[in-house]
C-alpha cells in the first residue's frame, strides 16, 4: 500500500504544540490518523531531548514501532 506524507497537517499540529489544548485528530478509518500521529511522535523525538511519549494503537495492525 501507498504511504500519502500528510505534510499540511503534519505542519498544523506542530504548530499547535506549545498551545494548552487537548488535540483531537478524526477522521474515517484507515485515513491516516495513526501514521500522522506516528510522523508526529518522530518530529518530537527529533527535536526534544527527555521527551516521555505513550503512544497506544487500537487497530489490529502490522505497523512498525515508532
Amino acid at each position: 500500500m501507498k504511504t500519502i506524507t500528510r505534510t499540511e497537517y503534519l505542519n498544523r499540529i506542530i504548530e499547535l504544540n506549545q498551545t494548552p489544548d487537548i488535540k483531537i485528530i478524526t477522521g474515517i478509518r484507515r485515513s491516516g490518523k495513526s501514521e500522522l500521529m506516528r510522523a508526529y511522535i518522530k518530529y518530537l523525538k527529533s527535536h526534544f531531548e527527555n521527551i516521555n511519549i505513550i503512544f497506544k494503537d487500537y487497530c489490529p495492525d502490522t505497523s512498525p514501532e515508532v
